[in-house]
């Protein structure tokens, strides 16, 4: 059982150190180096589309100074999403949730989908669960978000939709917080007693966003679920290092009894 047990990897927003974040390039890049799931950021935009991006404004990706919610989908389509990234992205565009859905689907990809409300929206949650099941893919999703409030809801309108909590510093007793299904917990702040009182419930727990190999390599240790990276490859080499350590080292133990 030990053996078959493998911390899972998550693409933070795809594969953005080498691709555009948000964006169908960063998620076909995800999908190329073998990442479990691909975190992504929705938002809404002033006529109800359920748009991936990050920044509430779009200029940091885009050049356009202006928010999300004031903008129509027509105008965000034919903006370039890319080119702050590299000019090899020129052109590249910020997706529909409905598209990365259809992708998720055929390559067969699970999604961490975290909503970013702004206080200007209109049923985003409920908005964001009907794509969802349009697609049938809720069992192959995590709704996520740092608003609690944004899980009570989603819990209202669809029980059966996986949750988790996106939290910086997390204390006290977690397991009261009854509408997340799971958390996600900035690694730094993630400690062994964190984690045992939410396996032993029978929750997981995310560690974000993990780059390094010392931290890589405490988060496994530690026996996380899931790794939020932006660098897939090294974490999927840690994860087989690390596992591979510990199963020698079993194996000598067992060894040394006989």
């Amino acid at each position: 059982v030990e053996y078959l047990y493998t911390t899972e990897v998550t693409a933070h927003r795809g594969a953005s150190a080498l691709y555009p974040e948000n964006t169908m390039s960063a998620f076909r890049g995800a999908v190329e180096l073998g990442a479990d799931w691909i975190e992504l950021d929705v938002q809404q935009t002033r006529d109800g589309k359920i748009i991936v991006m990050h920044d509430t404004n779009l200029a940091r990706t885009t050049g356009l100074r202006q928010d999300i919610w004031q903008t129509d989908y027509a105008q965000i389509a034919t903006l370039d999403a890319g080119s702050w990234f590299s000019p090899a992205f020129a052109g590249e565009r910020g997706p529909l949730l409905s598209e990365v859905l259809d992708f998720a689907k055929a390559h067969k990809v699970r999604l961490n989908i975290e909503l970013k409300p702004t206080g200007h929206e209109t049923d985003f949650e409920r908005a964001v669960v009907d794509l969802v099941r349009r697609a049938d893919y809720l069992d192959q999703c995590v709704i996520t978000s740092q608003s609690y409030a944004v899980l009570e809801r989603i819990k209202a309108y669809a029980p059966q939709a996986q949750t988790v909590y996106v939290m910086s510093v997390a204390y006290g007793n977690l397991l009261k917080l009854d509408a997340a299904d799971a958390f996600s917990v900035k690694s730094i702040n993630i400690t062994s007693e964190m984690v045992s009182q939410l396996h032993n419930a029978g929750k997981e727990i995310y560690a974000w966003t993990v780059n390094t190999q010392n931290n890589l390599d405490k988060m496994i240790r530690l026996k996380v679920d899931n790794l939020v990276t932006d660098n897939i490859v090294r974490a999927r080499e840690r994860i087989y290092a690390n596992k591979t350590s510990s199963i020698i080292q079993e194996y000598l133990a067992l060894l040394s009894g006989f």
